[in-house]
Formats: C-alpha cells, sequence, structure tokens
C-alpha cells in the first residue's frame, strides 16, 4: 500500500514535535512479511519499502515490527532499524498521501 512515510525517532531517540513536522516524507509502497535472513540470525517480521521510482530515497528495513496504532487514513509501524550494524528503536508514521 503506498503512503507517505516519516520517521519518528534518530538514532532510537524520538524526534520532537518540530523536527517531526519539518520532515520531509518519504512515498513508497510499505511491504510487511517474514524473512528468514536478518540481522537477528532468526526469523523475523520485517517492514519494507518499495521504491514507487528509481531515483525515490528509501528507508533501511524495520525488524520485529508491530503495528502500533491505525486509523482512517495511516498507521505507525514500530520496529528496530540497523545502521552501519547497531540496532535502534524506530518508528514510521505512515499516511495515505
Amino acid at each position: 500500500m503506498h503512503f507517505d512515510i516519516r520517521r519518528m525517532r534518530n538514532k532510537g531517540r524520538p524526534l520532537k514535535r518540530k523536527e517531526f513536522d519539518r520532515l520531509q516524507p518519504f512515498r513508497g509502497d510499505v511491504y510487511i512479511r517474514h524473512d528468514e535472513r536478518t540481522p537477528l540470525k532468526r526469523v523475523s517480521l520485517i517492514a519494507e519499502i518499495l521504491k514507487v521510482g528509481p531515483s525515490a530515497p528509501t528507508l533501511p528495513k524495520l525488524y520485529d515490527v508491530a503495528i502500533h496504532g491505525m486509523a482512517t487514513n495511516g498507521l505507525v509501524i514500530t520496529g528496530y532499524e540497523y545502521i552501519d550494524g547497531v540496532a535502534y528503536a524506530q518508528s514510521w508514521h505512515c499516511r495515505t498521501p
């Protein structure tokens, strides 16, 4: 499903409301699935963004994801992202464009 996605944390630290509001959203197709090949060395439910265009930016995958809120036009997906081999808590705020 296509969403405008904004990260809610920076290296595990929650963003302040002003920081969050200033973020430019990533547009993409959110795909949630089980994956056996993960940095966790076990099966994990992951969320990833499939690009909508060849030059569109993307975000790191989220591992051990859960949906923490859902409404008519959006949802919040929470999990762990790996940046340079370090796991950080991360949440994606996803809204329909």
